[in-house]
């Protein structure tokens, strides 16, 4: 064989055996949505996510302000063709939002989303979502979420002295016929 084949040869095998690394989206993101159904008047506000990828595991918090100011936690799965994510949020009742989406070349996360709070509303409809900050664990301090796509931020000093904080336990009680919903144990 010549050599020039040769070398053209393990050339090619070697750009094609190196492994596609599909696109990282490890960072802070601002998803807003475009609600197209929905079983009240209000309407779901942008919603924070610190995602932190892993390889195809994703993790990470979410904050939001509207219909009420919660947080949470997202759980999910990323592959070349697209992302999974479930955030979980929480204050007074608990809200439920799916993602399914898929990187964009233009740097923006895009697809739909389901969601559902415990109190019986629920949303459907699309979501785009910008990277507001590549750092992901700058959630630990947002204090808000402004209209214009401005996270305000506050520094915090480290406390002197520590408190144990305290334990809430929930006793749920039902019936077949009742909606589940959580009850702090006094």
């Amino acid at each position: 064989m010549n050599v020039k084949i040769c070398a053209a040869l393990i050339a090619a095998i070697l750009i094609l055996s190196v492994p596609v690394h599909a696109a990282e989206i490890t960072g802070l993101w601002d998803f807003r949505y475009d609600v197209a159904w929905s079983t009240t008047s209000e309407m779901l506000g942008s919603t924070i996510i610190s995602i932190i990828q892993n390889g195809s595991v994703i993790t990470g918090d979410a904050y939001i302000e509207e219909p009420e100011q919660m947080e949470g936690r997202i759980t999910g799965t990323y592959a070349p063709e697209g992302f999974q994510i479930s955030a979980t949020m929480y204050r007074r009742y608990i809200l439920i939002i799916s993602l399914r989406g898929s990187s964009q070349d233009s740097g923006l996360l895009r697809g739909s989303f389901v969601a559902a709070s415990s109190d019986g509303r629920a949303w459907r409809g699309s979501f785009i979502a910008t990277l507001t900050n590549p750092d992901p664990r700058f959630l630990g301090n947002v204090t808000s979420v402004g209209e214009k796509n401005e996270v305000a931020t506050e520094s915090k000093a480290a406390p002197t002295t520590t408190t144990p904080a305290k334990s809430r336990f929930f006793d749920i009680h039902y019936s077949r016929d009742e909606t589940i919903y959580p009850r702090p144990v006094m």
